[in-house]
């Protein structure tokens, strides 16, 4: 797996501002997250923006366009999976099908343990390696968890499992490094 950061209270506090005066959820196919699951993807954007040194999410900006920040020339859709474990090897990370017809370049996936407040930077893929490293289960399929729970896809989504991203970085620097390589070599000169 790659690498973990506490989250500053901080962040949380302005997270949960922003996520009581905003709703973020307008996809129309029922995939929107309630305001909790929207809380977890505003803290892991807001961490990715402080990590970045460009701040936090401010007021109301509309729709994102589907790409969250732009690093080194490629624009990445931050995607967070609220959790109570740290995740693992064989975790899963969730994309929602309709949100892929957006084409950023990239996703980045983060794990929050709501428990213990501390991000897990899980990986990241280019778009183009996605639909290669990914199952997409209906809506309405059941899927069962490694604790023998499970649940109904409440949207087409493809599952990626954390071994099939881009997961050595062990840093935010290293991390940084694998994506500035990688942009040189996807960006035209």
């Amino acid at each position: 797996m790659a690498f973990c950061l506490q989250i500053p209270e901080y962040i949380v506090r302005a997270s949960k501002e922003y996520a009581m005066s905003n709703n973020l959820g307008h996809r129309g196919d029922g995939s929107d997250g309630n305001q909790e699951q929207q809380l977890v993807g505003i803290i892991g954007q807001n961490m990715v923006g402080m990590m970045l040194g460009r701040g936090i999410m401010e007021g109301k900006s509309g729709f994102d366009g589907g790409s969250d920040w732009n690093i080194f020339g490629l624009n990445f859709d931050v995607k967070t999976m609220g959790r109570a474990v740290e995740p693992k090897i064989d975790f899963v990370n969730n994309l929602i099908e309709s949100q892929t017809h957006f084409k950023p370049d990239a996703y980045l996936f983060l794990s929050l343990n709501k428990l213990k407040m501390i991000l897990s930077v899980c990986g990241w893929l280019p778009m183009e390696e996605v639909y290669s490293n990914s199952i997409l289960y209906a809506k309405g399929t059941e899927r069962l968890r490694n604790d023998g729970t499970s649940f109904q896809m409440r949207a087409d989504t493809y599952e990626i499992p954390n071994k099939n991203l881009r997961h050595k970085a062990k840093s935010w620097t290293e991390l940084m490094g694998e994506i500035i390589c990688y942009s040189h070599e996807a960006l035209p000169t």
